[in-house]
């Protein structure tokens, strides 16, 4: 039985944002910049790129990666080249072909030019010698964590790579460009410099939050100045053709959540049904031609679409799949047929379902005879202990605490599910805690006020998390006959009706159902602005539901007004 806990002792919404935020209201409001020259490695990788390719005319190849974080870096830096009058020439790998990272083969032929890495490279050791052994000079912008060997490349920014050289050492790929083209142009003027730097902001904007980085300090002013970008009419009509047409595929007003849960997906989702999908989104990116620029869009609207019904149509095939591993401390599934670059998401979900780690592997198509997997934990779980666990067995295999990649044979899958088995025997996860935790009591009344502080405070993220709202006492109010909605294709989806703000539930209208229909609830959740063709209402969005303590009667409809969205 599930039982709400309230953490800390915060009696305004004020006070549980701050606590969550482990911050002052100074920080949130205004935090403090990073100047570029405090980032280890960025007056380096500036003066490189001055010398070899503004001064010296050398060709400059820059290697990116396939998701938003990696594809908006790159466009940072062709941006920042072509600003001062150099055109580089840029690669983004083939999911499929080339696999994540630097590889030979994506280094094969580059010879005599600056090689810039970005959003990958750290630890691409043998690939940057390759490199380096052919002419080229090198430079790495990444943010993993570096490993035992070092690549020898001339200039390595990796705030990781030395955090105590570093004013901030939380940021993405594109937040390493972007903090190198504030160096590289800080003797500009700001006229000189204002286009390109509203480019350049909201694309640093979009992959910190595509990739999830914590909403803290720079972070947090990149993502904040980002967002004013793009919801200023006057400065958002400055945007490059192609970038405004990628963002106008999300409704305005943009916020955080906007961003991370519409337009991220939307950056990911060509680059994962498609080989070379993610430099058709690069090209979205960077191009002036307003035509194009649509044209670009709409592909990838129709993509994202694709993915969506993908991934639930095979999620349906998975949970068959996975029938009878009800007791199973990690699930492990094989089902073939699934496109490789939504693998992770069915995985994903499959743990959120079944609230433990599980493992998703599929057929490989361009590889008969092997096997790919994606691996995800639920909760605190870590899975890299596992990883030396499959590597006997596995062709590759990689990792961290809260994912995992495994390449197999057929031959080996059966002896390395046998390991992976007993492995979570010997280490099974803990029981999954029952216990919700939320922030604040509310009432109903109290949600608008509470709605303008928190925007007020936003964005929300890793650092500065929402706080959880316990809205007590909700009494459900008759519309049509009806005090609720079932939506959804399945009518999984539940929206009640309140006074002040409706309540929406996903994959809660069993759970509804099952307490009967109460007509006063309480639930836990947040509260949001809705926006719906040109509307804008307050929302609250629930995870937990319960009957209160004061319920009237049960509230049971002859006919649930059904609706499909």
């Amino acid at each position: 039985m599930q039982v709400w806990q309230k953490r800390g002792n915060a009696t305004t919404i004020l006070e549980a944002i701050l606590a969550r935020a482990e911050a002052s209201e100074e920080e949130l409001l205004a935090p403090c910049p990073a100047p570029p020259e405090a980032i280890d490695g960025i007056p380096a990788a500036a003066d490189l790129i001055v010398r070899c390719a503004l001064q010296g005319d050398m060709p400059v190849v820059i290697v990116g990666d396939y998701d938003a974080d990696g594809v908006t870096a790159t466009a940072i830096l062709v941006k920042l080249l072509h600003h001062f009058g150099v055109s580089p020439r840029a690669i983004i790998p083939r999911r499929f072909t080339n696999g994540y990272g630097i590889t030979h083969s994506l280094v094969e032929g580059i010879s005599h030019s600056l090689l810039i890495t970005v959003d990958n490279g750290i630890a691409a050791v043998e690939p940057i010698q390759a490199a380096k052994a052919a002419g080229n000079v090198v430079l790495i912008l990444d943010h993993h964590l570096p490993q035992a060997e070092i690549p020898p490349a001339d200039v390595i920014v990796d705030p990781h790579l030395h955090p105590e050289r570093n004013g901030y050492e939380h940021y993405c790929g594109a937040g390493l460009a972007y903090k190198l083209a504030e160096y590289l142009c800080r003797e500009e003027s700001s006229q000189e410099k204002k286009d390109l730097f509203f480019d350049l902001l909201v694309l640093a904007c979009l992959g910190t939050l595509a990739d999830v980085m914590p909403l803290t300090g720079d972070n947090r002013r990149l993502v904040m100045s980002g967002l004013a970008v793009i919801n200023r009419d006057s400065w958002y009509h400055q945007l490059s053709p192609g970038l405004k047409s990628v963002l106008d595929l999300s409704p305005r007003p943009y916020t955080e959540d906007t961003i991370k849960f519409q337009t991220a997906p939307i950056l990911n989702a060509t680059g994962r049904l498609f080989d070379a999908g993610s430099a058709s989104v690069l090209k979205a990116l960077i191009t002036t031609e307003p035509a194009a620029a649509a044209g670009y869009a709409a592909k990838m609207k129709a993509i994202n679409q694709r993915r969506k019904d993908l991934v639930a149509q095979w999620l349906a095939a998975v949970e068959e799949a996975a029938a009878g591993q009800e007791e199973a401390p990690i699930l492990l599934v094989r089902c073939q047929g699934i496109p490789e670059g939504i693998v992770g998401i069915v995985a994903g979900k499959l743990s959120e379902a079944h609230q433990r780690p599980a493992f998703v592997f599929s057929d490989i198509a361009s590889a008969p005879g092997l096997l790919r997997g994606s691996g995800r934990t639920y909760g605190d779980f870590d899975l890299s202990p596992l990883i030396p666990v499959v590597t006997p067995f596995a062709e590759s295999a990689g990792g961290h605490a809260g994912a995992a990649g495994i390449t197999v044979s057929e031959g080996q899958y059966g002896p390395m599910g046998q390991a992976i088995t007993q492995w979570a025997q010997d280490n099974r996860p803990p029981a999954a805690d029952d216990t919700l935790y939320y922030d604040l009591d509310v009432t109903e009344a109290d949600l608008p006020a509470v709605l303008s502080v928190l925007k007020a405070h936003a964005p929300y993220g890793p650092g500065a998390e929402k706080p959880v709202l316990a809205l007590r006492g909700l009494r459900l109010q008759t519309r049509g006959g009806q005090c609720y909605r079932l939506m959804g294709k399945g009518h999984e989806h539940l929206k009640l009706f309140g006074q002040v703000s409706d309540a929406v539930g996903f994959d809660l209208t069993a759970a509804y159902l099952d307490l009967g229909c109460p007509g006063t609830v309480d639930l836990l959740g947040v509260v949001e602005e809705n926006q719906f063709l040109g509307k804008t209402s307050l929302q609250f969005q629930f995870h937990a539901i319960r009957p209160c303590v004061e319920t009237t009667q049960p509230l049971l409809p002859e006919e649930p007004l059904l609706a499909q969205v």
